[in-house]
């Protein structure tokens, strides 16, 4: 498993940028453990805890 860094907005919160890191064997089942559902092809989605947002970005993270 790999550790993956999801960058990702909040409709309520305005423009701040949120970071979480997930554990995965890819980066799109890292995504899918924060959403309920696959994001819309706008890049919409709606998260587990509630509330809409857009995923900005996937990198997986090296320790070295």
């Amino acid at each position: 498993m790999k550790e993956y860094e999801i960058a990702y907005t909040h409709d309520e919160m305005g423009d701040m940028i949120f970071r979480t890191s997930k554990w995965a064997h890819d980066a799109k089942g890292a995504v899918r453990f924060m959403l309920q559902k696959n994001p819309e092809k706008d890049g919409t989605c709606i998260f587990k805890r509630g509330g809409k947002g857009k995923i900005v970005s996937t990198k997986e993270i090296t320790n070295k």
